[in-house]
């Protein structure tokens, strides 16, 4: 297979090492590339008699990043920015994936107090800031909060940090681009790409915004967040109602429950799914830096080798895996590292028995054709964790789920937690269709405010 052309679109860097004695500064390069800037995955190509050989220039690697200097931000456009933030009348925070990996989250709520700025995240920027912060009001998008939609969406100005405007955001770049856009991102490449912006920053966020601090003045007008909370009181309402008529147990209290017995310090990884959207919505990170999931490509089967790694580098902290049943049968063989490197885990399985994502996109957008999307032969999942010994345990209320997981915590012990759904209620809402605004979402049943300020 022609692994460089495989690999090319999705990485930063592909070498193919044909002469023995380059693999050592292919590897140094790689790496340097790899952490440089805005971080991702390079690949080295060895070929099998690359492997064998032994090159002269065999030692080892002590890489030094500290030569590396991040770009600095355009004052003269910093000035600008922060002008333009004082003078609006609805100025939002937009927080992305590049916030985490800077670790400017500091620096994001003291600019956001400030400003009284709401502050709504991407996916991948789930977990910059504490989920608990007054303005943080949580994902905005596809299966965003509707408070942070409505945020988004009737905002005068726009502070975009480390993010790339995916269509899951914003779901209409018409829309959102009739906004003033100022966007700041270490990857030059980004900027301007998918919407229009009228300030664009190419810099280091930590660095930029702390330029900003020592630039902005203190804002006090509150209209726009008192009106953004009565959206989320409202939310929160219809939520609880609506899980009065679940079958059974409710995904959001479910995913209350395991929160109330996890450590604030501890690690939530996710699998790709409708279990994936139910977290984005109602799991809260209490700290930065401990919400992983995977976005962009969306990968399913993701959740328990990211957990499992989560656990490796985490040590004594405790690691939750949020999975479903169809991520969770993809990659359960990894299970066997559990025991076999003793990295426990509490695995936490929606049990829908339903690939429940795409089942809910064809019912709404393909007619109600169903097909491949239901389990009718799902395994017994108690047979697989005796398989591997770990714990089984399928609670019947959120109290039995809460204890289970406590002592989960309590003994650091490996868990799995079969949580049973029913599919025909598991329907992510809110819920905007691709293509439309945010303030067109799909609100849940007897939720009853408008998004448009």
């Amino acid at each position: 297979a022609d692994i460089f052309g495989i690999a090319a679109p999705v990485t930063k860097f592909v070498y193919q090492v044909r002469d023995p004695e380059e693999a050592v500064p292919a590897i140094e390069l790689a790496y340097r590339i790899s952490m440089k800037g805005r971080p991702g995955p390079t690949l080295i190509d060895l070929p099998r008699d690359v492997q064998v050989a032994h090159p002269s220039g065999m030692r080892e690697l002590p890489i030094d990043l500290s030569k590396y200097e991040p770009p600095l931000p355009d004052e003269g456009k910093l000035r600008e920015a922060c002008r333009v933030l004082m003078e609006a009348e609805r100025p939002v925070i937009l927080v992305g994936g590049g916030v985490r990996i800077s670790g400017a989250h500091e620096e994001v709520l003291k600019l956001a107090e400030l400003l009284r700025a709401p502050i709504v995240t991407t996916l991948t920027g789930k977990g910059s800031v504490p989920s608990t912060h007054p303005l943080v009001l949580g994902v905005v998008g596809m299966h965003g909060r509707p408070e942070a939609d409505a945020a988004l969406a009737n905002a005068d100005v726009i502070l975009a940090l480390g993010t790339r405007f995916s269509d899951r955001t914003v779901g209409s770049f018409e829309e959102v681009s009739k906004k003033r856009i100022i966007h700041i991102d270490i990857d030059e490449s980004e900027l301007g790409k998918n919407v229009r912006t009228q300030i664009a920053i190419a810099s280091d966020l930590k660095l930029a915004l702390r330029k900003m601090l020592s630039l902005i003045e203190e804002r006090r007008d509150e209209r726009y967040l008192e009106w953004l909370m009565m959206i989320r009181r409202e939310f929160e309402r219809a939520m609880e109602e609506w899980s009065r008529s679940f079958n059974g147990m409710a995904p959001w209290k479910i995913l209350k429950s395991i929160r109330r017995a996890m450590p604030p310090d501890s690690i939530t990884v996710t699998g790709v799914g409708s279990h994936q959207m139910w977290a984005e919505l109602h799991w809260d990170v209490l700290m930065p830096g401990t919400f992983i999931t995977s976005a962009g490509l969306g990968t399913m089967g993701f959740g328990i080798p990211a957990a499992l790694g989560a656990k490796a580098a985490a040590g004594e902290r405790r690691v939750v895996c949020i999975d479903g049943d169809g991520s969770f049968q993809m990659t359960f063989n990894n299970l066997a590292l559990v025991r076999e490197y003793g990295l426990p885990f509490i695995e936490a399985i929606f049990d829908n028995r339903a690939l429940m994502l795409v089942k809910h996109w064809q019912k709404f957008l393909y007619g109600g054709r169903v097909i491949a999307t239901e389990f009718r032969g799902s395994p017994d999942l108690s047979k697989i964790a005796e398989a591997y010994d770990i714990e089984y345990f399928r609670p019947e209320s959120y109290e039995e789920i809460e204890r289970k997981v406590d002592w989960a915590v309590r003994n650091d012990e490996p868990l799995i937690l079969d949580l049973l759904i029913d599919s025909e209620q598991d329907i992510v809402l809110p819920w905007v269709q691709p293509g439309k605004w945010l303030t067109e979402a799909i609100l849940p049943p007897r939720m009853e405010v408008s998004l448009r300020w």
